[in-house]
């Protein structure tokens, strides 16, 4: 298990990297070698499956477009009203939400920058919240490799601070 937010949020970035994406080639293209894999002749309109680091490779050289974008505003508003009128519960959200998003906000999207700043503190909220009360079990599913390693540090350090507030039997 994962202890340190930073080595997790590394990790999960680098596990997003080598996720698989479909990419519609949009110029024909001789040959890709990555990785030790080679594909040959691609053709203008063929729809290919490559890690997310490649498809990143190739749409920033204009040889390649997303089948389908994989974040919507869309989808980050209705999270972020999710969240905002269920102050008590944790909405469930993909393992890469953080990652994804991030790279979105670094292209510099004030926007998208301001609702996933929203997002974080009101999930961040919960995830102490939850933690703090020391409950354990579903919540876990509903969080991501960042989030799970903030909920168990916090539970961690107010189960050591209860345990040693505690009035010991016999005193």
């Amino acid at each position: 298990m994962i202890d340190d937010i930073a080595e997790a949020i590394d990790e999960n970035l680098l596990e997003y990297l080598h996720t698989p994406v479909k990419i519609v080639v949009t110029k024909d293209i001789p040959r890709i070698n990555y990785a030790g894999k080679t594909i040959d002749d691609l053709k203008k309109g063929s729809v290919i499956n490559v890690w997310q680091w490649v498809a990143d490779v190739l749409i920033s050289m204009g040889c390649a477009e997303y089948v389908s974008k994989p974040l919507t505003t869309t989808q980050l508003m209705q999270l972020e009203w999710k969240e905002k009128n269920n102050p008590g519960d944790i909405q469930p959200i993909p393992k890469f939400f953080y990652v994804g998003w991030l790279r979105e906000a670094a292209k510099g999207d004030r926007e998208v920058s301001r609702r996933i700043a929203d997002i974080i503190t009101m999930r961040m909220m919960k995830v102490v919240f939850v933690a703090a009360k020391r409950l354990d079990g579903e919540i876990l599913k509903k969080l991501t490799p960042e989030e799970e390693v903030l909920y168990r540090k916090i539970y961690s350090i107010v189960e050591q601070w209860v345990r040693l507030l505690s009035p010991k039997e016999g005193e």
